[in-house]
């Protein structure tokens, strides 16, 4: 499990949720199994509360559907005594089963809904999961064991006539000047804020003095009842806490209706604040991990991203790190000053609390020295800026480890191809209407269960593709051999949304052609109707061929669909276009090829919407994307949709009011986007470098880039779920599809409910290449042979970087003067799986440079700054 997913799980039981966590199947679970899993104590807490504590860690799978589906275990719960008859508790009207947030996130709490009461007497508690068995429903622990069977054996318990009790406080006390620790008496569900916080809601009041806090935090491992509250003022005198009824403080009781309140007991001494609490060199040298002590909000200028569930993602260029932070007596290998090594794009916080900063080259092994922060650099989230320069010491390891996976290179090509695979879909249980199309939010269980479905699998030296003609035609994944990463995303849980509020039988109003969709991922074709079209999720005709090396596998939709309860905006009918998706693989190259025909057969022009929809997550699990991540195009202005304008007060207009235009600067980066939205990339037909664009992962420098013909595929959309959205949203929220993935589309026409028209007889046609790409932070130009980025500063210095496709290749970048055509700089290289070709030079201010690829006399790919 990554770092970010575990720190998700420390708060999964929180009312916020989880981000993405990679879920064992049950076949793979059943195999680790060694013990089963089993309930080790039941035990009614009050006499609404029932704890059910197993005999090791639960599995994030079970915490995390549990949190996001309190209806989802009480199907299988049952309970019998007193008032009890052995039902599943589920059908005892607002019964609940939750995770507390033990240390352990081993306990279930089940709670009864209203006018449903324990006493005093003996009770018996056990799961049935009828037909089922309960590690397939998700009962499972977090090393893999699996309740056994489809039922356990009942277990006894004492009932307790204790009342449950609303919200109160137990304690408050101030730990600090700026921090105050709130104690509940119970767990509380929810209403409690986290993160940065500027609500009038909490108060804390001292004669006629009123302040309120900055931030709020769970204390993890607390069963939900510690919290601390942040100000941006000192504290000094005597106060009451209040916390308004506005909130819903929730226990199992019900909804606070009254003010819970208490004294604050003082105490504790002054804030203190930010600095460097520890300095780690990762084992491979060429990452230095800073962690601070106290959340931050601000270095310099830079905001720093935080999402409710603790994730960042702000990436930091070196010069900022350079005002941040400094070095001393670290030296790279190349020789040059820890500072000097940085990469452009040097830096991200993973979280609030912790830097992570990127060298070119790795620390020379046991290489020793210092860092310090700059005095009033940082900012934490009350407001306060660090003060200390005390230098912290860094040692780099004394032996340093290959970055590398150990992909050999220069191992035979081959292709391999298996026409018999399957994968499982997890997704929520569905029922298609009586249409035999739409799913209407009705038809949907609280339950999910796995989808079996038939694939391809095709496996290179270099690749790893995965496709699903049956399912909407997609490449579902492409995994780059070298890392072992996806280039793309697909959903672990899939959830039916979208769904249209209109009268069965009637027209619909869902933003879907068909009243619904459900998110899986990958790659696909959507036609002939905007958004997703009308195929996504059915199976198209296919045909493979395999000779020489090369695979190729064509799709084929015609389409005749009208469905005649299809939403007012849907208007081009049955169009009668044939398409045809040839996916091809080379066993010789890391790229793919996805080569698209349309054909107009008829005697008529047609009005259609053509878009390839594409779910970027390079650089991870396919199961996960980074905070991280960010757009790379050519794309400088973009049209922002007129649902989505919060764009306005991220970036700066690029047309008149009121026109949508909006420069491309900042909405570049994940971590920008604050909620869900829609923009259009404008001008790539015109741009002379716009035949791509993509999405780099800076964890890992690890990207994919989209290559195409621009001019017959001139719409470039852009759709992200926003950051909180995509990494709070836990993946078992029923109706909630916001993953951490970039969705980037390519289409025939410039935007959405805009038609291409094709003409009778004649066809429309393109290569839309995909490639991975590795050490790139950003790219100015791509194409098949791989991407380069080449940048000018202001002082006339020239950095270039390529990486080249053509791996094993003996290859040869050059670095030259736009103006002059001399050379800056050249170097003859063989082509690498994981790393990029770095040049540098210096040209006249206000000068360009071109970088230029060749094999022989071929030119395989020029780039040239400031175009």
């Amino acid at each position: 499990m990554t770092n970010r997913a575990l720190l998700a799980l420390a708060l999964a039981m929180t009312s916020v949720g989880t981000t993405l966590v990679a879920l064992p199947p049950p076949a793979a679970a059943a195999q680790r199994q060694h013990a089963p899993l089993r309930i080790s104590q039941v035990t009614a807490v009050d006499d609404r509360s029932i704890d059910i504590t197993f005999s090791t860690t639960l599995g994030p799978d079970i915490l995390q559907f549990t949190a996001a589906n309190p209806a989802y275990a009480g199907q299988f719960v049952k309970i019998s005594g007193g008032g009890l008859d052995g039902r599943p508790v589920s059908q005892i009207a607002g019964t609940t089963v939750r995770p507390v947030d033990t240390p352990g996130h081993r306990t279930l709490r089940v709670v009864l809904g209203p006018g449903v009461t324990l006493d005093t007497g003996s009770y018996e508690l056990w799961f049935d999961g009828g037909a089922d068995s309960l590690g397939d429903l998700f009962f499972r622990s977090a090393d893999g064991r699996a309740l056994p069977g489809t039922s356990t054996t009942p277990v006894s318990f004492a009932g307790t006539a204790d009342d449950a009790a609303l919200a109160r406080i137990a304690s408050a006390r101030q730990l600090d000047t700026r921090t105050i620790e709130v104690t509940f008496a119970t767990t509380v569900w929810s209403g409690l804020p986290t993160g940065a916080y500027t609500g009038a809601d909490i108060t804390l009041t001292s004669g006629d003095t009123v302040s309120r806090p900055v931030y709020v935090e769970s204390v993890p491992g607390t069963a939900q009842r510690v919290h601390r509250l942040y100000f941006g003022a000192d504290l000094a005198a005597t106060y009451r806490l209040a916390l308004a009824p506005a909130l819903r403080l929730t226990t199992s009781a019900g909804q606070a209706t009254t003010e819970v309140a208490a004294d604050v007991t003082s105490g504790g001494g002054a804030y203190a604040a930010p600095k460097i609490a520890a300095v780690e060199v990762a084992d491979t040298g060429d990452r230095i991990q800073i962690r601070f002590s106290r959340r931050i909000a601000s270095a310099g200028v830079l905001p720093v991203k935080e999402t409710r569930t603790g994730v960042s993602g702000t990436n930091v260029t070196a010069d900022q790190v350079r005002a941040l932070l400094r070095f001393s007596g670290l030296r790279a290998t190349s020789g040059r000053d820890a500072a000097e090594a940085l990469r452009d794009d040097a830096a991200y916080f993973s979280d609030a609390s912790t830097l992570v900063v990127k060298l070119d080259d790795p620390l020379k092994p046991g290489s020793r020295g210092t860092v310090a922060l700059v005095e009033g650099a940082l900012k934490d989230v009350t407001g306060t800026a660090n003060t200390g320069t005390a230098t912290v010491p860094v040692q780099a390891p004394r032996h340093l480890k290959s970055p590398g996976s150990g992909f050999n290179p220069h191992g035979p090509d081959y292709l391999k191809v298996n026409t018999r695979a399957t994968t499982v879909f997890q997704r929520y249980d569905h029922k298609v209407s009586d249409d035999g199309v739409s799913v209407r939010r009705d038809g949907v269980a609280d339950r999910v269960s796995g989808q079996t479905i038939k694939t391809i699998e095709v496996d290179t030296k270099y690749l790893k593709a995965v496709f699903a003609p049956e399912y909407g035609g997609r490449l579902v994944s492409m995994i780059y051999k070298p890392t072992g990463n996806d280039l793309f995303y697909t959903n672990p849980v899939g959830t039916p949304y979208g769904f249209s509020s209109a009268a069965p039988g009637t027209p619909g109003n869902s933003p879907f052609y068909q009243n619904w969709l459900m998110v899986w991922g990958g790659v696909f074709p959507t036609l002939t109707e905007a958004e997703h079209g009308k195929f996504w999720n059915v199976p198209w005709d296919y045909s493979i061929e395999q000779k020489n090396g090369r695979f190729a596998l064509t799709i084929t939709k015609t389409d005749d669909v009208d469905y005649p309860y299809k939403p007012s905006r849907y208007v081009y009918g049955a169009t009668g276009l044939k398409t045809s998706v040839t996916y091809s693989i080379d066993a010789r190259r890391p790229t793919l090829d996805m080569t698209v025909g349309i054909e107009n057969p008829g005697a008529q022009d047609r009005r259609f919407e053509y878009w390839t929809c594409t779910t970027l997550a390079p650089g991870a699990p396919s199961h996960e994307g980074s905070p991280t991540m960010s757009v790379v195009s050519p794309v400088k202005t973009i049209y922002r949709d007129p649902g989505y304008r919060w764009m306005e007060s991220v970036e700066e207009p690029a047309g008149p009011a009121g026109s949508g235009l909006l420069k491309l600067d900042k909405l570049n980066q994940m971590s920008n986007w604050t909620r869900d939205g829609i923009a259009y990339g404008q001008d790539l037909a015109t741009l002379p470098q716009g035949d791509w664009w993509g999405v780099i992962n800076h964890e890992n420098n690890e990207g994919v880039i989209r290559v195409g013909d621009n001019k017959k595929t001139p719409g470039m959309k852009f759709w992200e779920w926003g950051q909180n959205n995509s990494f709070d949203t836990n993946v078992y929220s029923k109706g909630n599809s916001a993953r951490p993935y970039i969705e980037l589309w390519a289409g025939a026409s410039p935007k959405f409910f805009t038609p291409a028209v094709l003409p009778a007889g004649q066809t429309l046609s393109w290569t839309e290449t995909y490639l991975p790409t590795m050490d790139l932070g950003g790219v100015t130009n791509a194409n098949a042979n791989g991407a380069a980025e080449v940048k000018v500063d202001a002082s006339g210095t020239v950095t270039g970087r390529l990486f080249a496709t053509a791996i094993g290749k003996r290859l040869r970048a050059t670095l030259v003067d736009a103006a002059t055509g001399a050379t800056l700089d050249a170097e003859t290289f063989t082509g690498s799986p994981d790393t990029a070709v770095r040049l540098g030079g210096t040209v006249e201010p206000g000068s360009q440079a071109r970088l230029i690829l060749t094999e022989g006399d071929t030119t395989l790919l020029t780039a040239e700054s400031g175009l």
